[in-house]
């Protein structure tokens, strides 16, 4: 069965989101749902910074400029099982599953998929830095619609995990449902950046609880514009699953 929205509604009549009631939503769900998430969004950024330090480190000056532009896309693909993980931990929760830190590493049979998908989308949003230098334009404005594509990839981790598409087919996808509520995405994203500033404030000590909310949010928000597919088996057998 399918709970939530519909993806071929969306996509055909558009949408307008109840930001206050996804953010209250995803709040919820934070407080509730454990240190699930929270262990989870931890071990990956622990594991990508030490591969920073150990692969980046040593390039980081100017005379290994193009190296370490390589070895940075190189970790972000390395990490793009563990990173799509905290995408699916977070819509998995959407449907009331609890996660579990150690679900990150469960997603690594699709490596070839979500490394194909980091890298495109990867391409994709540095993709204007040089085209604007190229016609003479300030690299600065490049941040515009690199910003607008990095937001319209929001839905490709669970779009290639979730209903099967390809890593081509999710970005079309992805950014078509983006579009079709442009207003609404933009201002998620917009009280994110204000929490963000919000939650450093002490130390960064905020982050304990906006990152969890963030993941929580953006499951929420797949939930409503696309559905979620779950199986459902019956009391005596256990709880319901979450597949992907």
């Amino acid at each position: 069965m399918r709970i939530g929205g519909s993806l071929e509604q969306t996509l055909n009549q558009g949408y307008r989101l109840d930001l206050k009631g996804i953010i209250k939503e995803g709040w919820q769900q934070t407080r509730r749902s454990g240190f699930g998430l929270l262990l989870a969004i931890a071990g990956v950024m622990a594991i990508w910074f030490l591969l920073i330090n150990l692969l980046l480190q040593p390039y980081l000056d100017d005379t290994h400029v193009n190296v370490a532009k390589v070895l940075g896309l190189l970790i972000t693909v390395i990490m793009a099982p563990m990173t799509s993980a905290l995408d699916m931990l977070g819509l998995q929760q959407s449907v009331g599953v609890r996660a579990r830190a150690s679900q990150v590493f469960d997603f690594f049979r699709h490596f070839v998929r979500l490394g194909s998908l980091s890298l495109l989308g990867s391409l994709l949003t540095s993709l204007f830095g040089p085209l604007f230098d190229l016609f003479g334009l300030p690299p600065m404005l490049a941040l515009i619609p690199s910003a607008l594509i990095g937001m319209g990839l929001l839905f490709t981790v669970p779009l290639v995990l979730e209903r099967g598409l390809t890593p081509p087919q999710a970005i079309v996808v992805s950014l078509k449902i983006c579009l079709r509520g442009l207003p609404s995405i933009v201002l998620f994203h917009g009280v994110m950046a204000v929490l963000l500033f919000i939650a450093l404030i002490p130390m960064g000590l905020g982050l304990i609880w906006l990152a969890p909310l963030y993941f929580n949010s953006k499951g929420i928000l797949y939930r409503d514009l696309c559905g979620v597919a779950v199986e459902v088996k019956d009391v005596s057998e256990g709880p319901n699953h979450f597949t992907a």
